[in-house]
């Protein structure tokens, strides 16, 4: 039986049977980078996104999706330029190279850091956690800000946890993770209006935040949101 072979994102079950249609399927990773703010350090989070072919008795077809947390970290605070060029630096790292995706916070301060990450060729989607549930599109010099929801942000990483749509991998910070995941309560205002918030000794549950935009990003059309569609994306 043919090795499964990577080109790209794509995984595909190479045939030689003309009369079988290949079913490729994908392979590809969604960095969340959550910006510093006061006294919390930057935090990045790595989610690992597949769907592999395999073949049943005479055909080709999709095996479960796989949405999986392999890698989490806390960057020290430190000058954004200084910050952008260990992004790049990241990015540059295979697999992210090749089939990476990154989305920044790029709220307040953040903006002036996507801008440094555009001056030195990291494709970046841009991201606004704002108050509430809802989800919303603004362009501001040709760029295109997401201004998601924290509520729905959180939520929605929660949900993937609890129903196995998206697992916590091995790694030095799973521990720290699970932490910040535990930390999250939510509270109903005098407005009516539910807010989440977490935290611990280490930083305002920065990783974790960092693992509900990559999560985001997974299902986002600028990664393709169905297979085949999407072109190498990273840095080059």
């Amino acid at each position: 039986m043919p090795e499964l072979v990577q080109r790209g994102e794509d995984l595909i079950l190479p045939c030689s049977d003309p009369a079988v249609t290949l079913t490729p399927g994908y392979r590809r990773y969604l960095v969340g980078l959550d910006i510093a703010q006061s006294i919390d350090a930057n935090a990045f989070a790595i989610i690992l996104d597949e769907r592999v072919p395999q073949w049943t008795t005479y055909a080709q077809e999709l095996g479960p999706r796989r949405r999986e947390i392999v890698r989490a970290e806390r960057i020290p605070q430190m000058a954004y330029t200084e910050l952008a060029q260990v992004v790049r630096n990241l990015m540059m790292q295979e697999p992210l190279a090749s089939t990476g995706y990154l989305v920044v916070d790029a709220g307040g301060p953040g903006r002036a850091f996507a801008d440094l990450l555009d001056a030195r060729s990291v494709r970046n989607t841009r991201m606004q956690i704002v108050g509430g549930d809802n989800e919303s599109e603004t362009k501001e010099r040709g760029r295109t800000f997401n201004n998601v929801g924290k509520n729905m942000l959180l939520g929605s990483l929660n949900s993937a946890l609890h129903t196995g749509d998206l697992r916590i991998g091995n790694f030095p910070m799973r521990a720290e993770l699970q932490h910040e995941l535990e930390s999250f309560e939510a509270s109903i205002g005098a407005s009516g209006r539910m807010k989440i918030e977490g935290g611990t000794k280490a930083g305002h549950a920065d990783i974790a935040m960092a693992a509900a935009m990559a999560y985001w990003l997974s299902d986002h059309r600028s990664v393709g949101a169905h297979i085949g569609a999407a072109p190498l994306r990273g840095y080059w």
